[in-house]
């Protein structure tokens, strides 16, 4: 015993064991001492207060309206009223297409609904006396007319009985032996002997056309049936046409001679007169046609105005009074499509063609970015999207502009996870309750969702909480004394902050230990 007592004496009088002996004594003093300061400077009294629960991400700006814009149908550019950057509003005008033919025909259709009223306005009014007397005098023209058509086809079908007879009976008897007889015999012969039987054959046929000519010629006036006689010349003067392009083709085929030289000519005359009577005779049919025509529409016009109003009649009428102003709309409606206008307002990202040139249906010719419709895209981990609800405030900060705040709505959540580098998420979309001319499509965005908010509700700080596998603790202080007490939590705000629920007492002071795992 002597001998340890001896041995610490001379530790003590050592001057290195001295020193660490001080220190020993410092350290203990320090957690005997310092250690219940620390412990009394860390309490936190439990207080009532308000806790946001908010979720924080990061997005960036995008743009919801971000359209890109073609023409309907096919044109000219004939004006781009806009460039590449240019601020656009809604239903201003981007480019233009020729639309000249569209105008013509809008007038064409205007003028149809014009006259469709005014007829409508006689079938109900009643013609006037005076549209009665003009109607009267445009049948009397048109009857006129008609009569001087008849009277030109009556002499027009003569004129073409006389070219058609000097043709045949002139021109081209010669080449037969007894023409007019029932057995004319060509006076020449030729290899093709079909052709000679036929031709033989024609000429008596033609002379029984003459016959039967002749003698509608007898009774040929206005007054008969001249349209079906016409029908009938027509007839008679193609099958005289292809006889004489036989008597043609025979004398080519024949022997050379004088008579066959004198022959030929006399033929081609005689088709040349045959030709004249046909091309005469249908142009007298047609404006005989026509005649006919002018006057069916007048008498028909003078019937109208002279007879009473109908209710058939004035429905057929305000229909076609509905079909003109329906024709007017399709055109006004084609002329719109020529005009592109922005749905939007926005800025113009693009602008394709120049003026003059052509574009087709569907291609993009200006695209556009719209500034009303600016939003925020971001992502949330699985962990918190369940927090989120449509609707949910939302406060926005940005690093391009520092020191401002802003805010917003959260306007969805996408039911389906979005893989981002492995990790589940889900994408968000968030608008602005206003918004400043200084955003940017892509500017990025740092956003506190408010998920939940309670006031008047006893708080926490989380360094004053520990948690263990026993469950969720306080240390509280209690008549000097530091007892743990098992605590419930409700939600927790970013700065720190949570809500207690159960455990604890307004007033309460708790220790601060920080949080453990």
């Amino acid at each position: 015993m002597k001998n340890k007592v001896k041995n610490a004496l001379l530790f003590f009088r050592r001057p290195r064991s001295f020193i660490l002996a001080a220190v020993l004594l410092v350290v203990a003093l320090f957690f005997v001492f310092g250690s219940k300061k620390q412990t009394a400077a860390s309490l936190v009294a439990i207080r009532r207060g308000s806790i946001t629960q908010e979720v924080v991400v990061t997005g960036d700006i995008t743009s919801s309206q971000n359209v890109d814009l073609s023409f309907l149908e096919s044109g000219t550019v004939n004006r781009v009223a806009v460039a590449t950057g240019d601020k656009v509003t809604t239903g201003q005008i981007l480019l233009t297409e020729d639309s000249s033919i569209l105008q013509a025909q809008l007038q064409q259709a205007e003028a149809a609904v014009a006259a469709a009223e005014a007829n409508l306005a006689i079938v109900k009014n009643g013609a006037t006396p005076e549209d009665i007397s003009v109607s009267e005098a445009q049948v009397a023209s048109a009857q006129s007319s008609l009569n001087d058509a008849e009277a030109n086809a009556v002499s027009v079908v003569k004129d073409a009985y006389t070219k058609a007879d000097d043709a045949v009976r002139n021109q081209t008897d010669p080449i037969f032996a007894n023409p007019r007889s029932a057995n004319p015999q060509l006076v020449f012969t030729i290899p093709d002997q079909q052709l000679s039987i036929n031709l033989e054959g024609e000429r008596v046929r033609r002379e029984n056309d003459f016959a039967a000519w002749s003698a509608m010629m007898g009774t040929l006036n206005s007054a008969s049936g001249l349209g079906s006689a016409i029908d009938q010349i027509k007839a008679y003067l193609n099958d005289i046409q292809k006889f004489l392009s036989d008597a043609a083709s025979a004398l080519n085929v024949a022997s050379p001679s004088a008579s066959i030289m004198v022959w030929k000519g006399t033929v081609a005359a005689g088709r040349t007169e045959v030709g004249t009577a046909i091309t005469d005779v249908a142009a007298t049919a047609s404006a005989l046609n026509s005649a006919e025509a002018t006057l069916q529409v007048a008498q028909k016009q003078l019937a109208l105005k002279r007879a009473p109003a109908t209710p058939d009649r004035v429905a057929a009428n305000e229909a076609a009074v509905a079909q003109a102003e329906a024709n007017v709309s399709v055109i006004e409606a084609q002329i719109g499509q020529t005009v592109l206008r922005s749905p939007v307002k926005g800025i113009v990202t693009n602008v394709v063609p120049k003026k003059g040139e052509l574009v087709t249906p569907g291609k993009i010719v200006v695209s556009i970015i719209g500034s009303n419709s600016l939003q925020i895209e971001a992502y949330v981990a699985e962990a918190d999207v369940a927090k989120l609800v449509v609707g949910d405030k939302v406060d926005v900060t940005f690093d391009a502009l520092p020191g401002e705040n802003f805010t917003g709505r959260l306007l969805t959540i996408d039911p389906a996870q979005t893989i981002v580098n492995g990790v589940a998420n889900y994408k968000i979309e968030t608008d602005f309750d206003q918004i400043d001319p200084r955003f940017k499509s892509g500017l990025t965005a740092n956003l506190a969702i408010e998920t939940k908010r309670k006031d008047n509700i006893l708080v926490i700080p989380q360094f004053a909480i520990a948690q263990n596998d026993q469950g969720t603790f306080a240390t509280k202080m209690e008549n000097g004394k530091e007892i743990q007490v098992p605590i419930t939590l409700g939600i927790q705000d970013q700065n720190g902050n949570a809500e207690v629920t159960s455990g604890l007492q307004e007033g309460d002071r708790v220790v601060n230990i920080g949080l453990k795992p």
